[in-house]
Parts: structure tokens; C-alpha cells; sequence
């Protein structure tokens, strides 16, 4: 599918959500109460590139306000934000005047990340079963997208990064799919320790 470009408000942040994935955010300075209350008004979305060391990726998440979870005396707010969809910076504008806050030219692409292919359902099959202690029927995994996994799997935000940049499906499995057994070789190792200590 073609890529789409559009302008949107961003919110730097160092932290990243998946598509689908919830996070809490407090909100204080003036500039970004400015942009929610905009978002608000319009029903808009906005985007949250991610920051590390001051500097700013070029691969980010666009983000939809679920709702408001609190509103201070002195105008400051706690708002829940869910993932919509990753985009790339094509250029970043850090005061887009006469508002307060930054904006960003964006390319997004909207393809289906539902995962096909049976090697990444039998690694996740496999990882449960290992985590959980129990089996899972297959039919759980029908229409599972990979950001489903990356966020059943806890990535870090570098990790969560590292998937958004990856052009193909192909690419975020083999991915994921490498998670999933570095995940299950800790696990094993976990428990082996665990029956060498109570044997001891």
C-alpha cells in the first residue's frame, strides 16, 4: 500500500506505544495543554516521536486520546492515549506558530500487520506455554497482529523502536520471532535454576 503523508501536532516523548497499546500521560507544560485541549476540540490525533539523549527518532507513534482521567486546579490534566499508527518523520517543525507546540510532515503506511505465518504462531505458542505453564488452543491466535506480540511481550522502548522501523511483516516476524526464543531460552534457564536450588 502507498504510503500516506499528513501533518500532525507532535509530543516528544521518551517513551513509544504499539499500535493498540494504552499509556497514561500528565500533562503540564503550557505548550501541550495547548495541543490536547486542540486535539480535543477537533477530535484529531496527535504524535509522540520518540526522544532519547535529547535527540528525536525519525519513526514514532500517531496517537488517539481515549479519555480524560483528571483535570488539576492549575490546568494540568492525566489523559490516557492509545497507539493508531506508526509513522517517519519527513520534517519536523519544533514551534508551529502561532501555536505553542511543534508539528511534523509524516509518512504513515496503513498495511496489515496480521501476522500469516505459522512459524510466528508456533514461536508464540511455545513462549505461553513456557510462560504460562498451560497450552493454548490455536484459535487464540487467529487475526493476531504483531504489535498484539510485541506488546503481549513487553519490549523496551528501543525494541518497540527497532519493530516500527522495519519496512515488511516479514521483517517485524523474524523479529519478534527472535524475541520470542531469546525469551524461551531465559525461561528454561529460570526454571533450571529454580529445580537446582530447592534440590540443594
Amino acid at each position: 500500500m502507498e504510503p500516506k503523508i499528513l501533518t500532525l501536532p507532535m509530543f516528544p516523548l521518551n517513551t513509544i506505544v504499539l499500535p493498540g497499546e494504552t499509556t497514561v500521560l500528565h500533562i503540564f507544560e503550557d505548550r501541550y495543554k495547548e495541543l490536547i485541549v486542540d486535539c480535543m476540540r477537533n477530535m484529531a490525533n496527535f504524535g509522540i516521536p520518540y526522544v532519547k539523549n535529547d535527540m528525536i527518532s525519525e519513526y514514532g507513534m500517531e496517537v488517539r486520546i481515549k479519555r480524560i482521567l483528571k483535570t488539576y486546579e492549575n490546568g494540568e490534566l492525566d489523559i490516557e492515549v492509545v497507539g493508531v499508527e506508526p509513522f517517519k518523520i519527513l520534517q519536523y517543525t519544533e514551534v508551529l506558530k502561532p501555536k505553542l507546540y511543534g508539528a511534523a510532515s509524516i509518512e504513515e503506511y496503513e498495511d496489515d500487520m496480521t501476522s500469516v505465518r505459522y512459524k510466528m504462531f508456533r514461536s508464540l505458542k511455545k513462549y505461553i506455554k513456557s510462560a504460562k505453564q498451560k497450552e493454548i488452543p490455536v484459535e487464540t491466535f487467529t487475526n493476531v497482529s504483531v504489535y498484539n506480540v510485541a506488546i503481549l511481550l513487553d519490549l523496551t522502548n528501543e525494541e518497540k523502536i527497532q519493530l516500527i522501523a522495519f519496512q515488511t511483516l516479514k521483517e517485524k516476524e523474524d523479529f519478534l520471532i527472535a524475541k520470542l526464543k531469546l525469551f524461551m531460552h531465559m525461561l528454561k534457564t529460570e526454571q533450571q535454576l529454580q529445580g537446582k536450588f530447592w534440590m540443594n
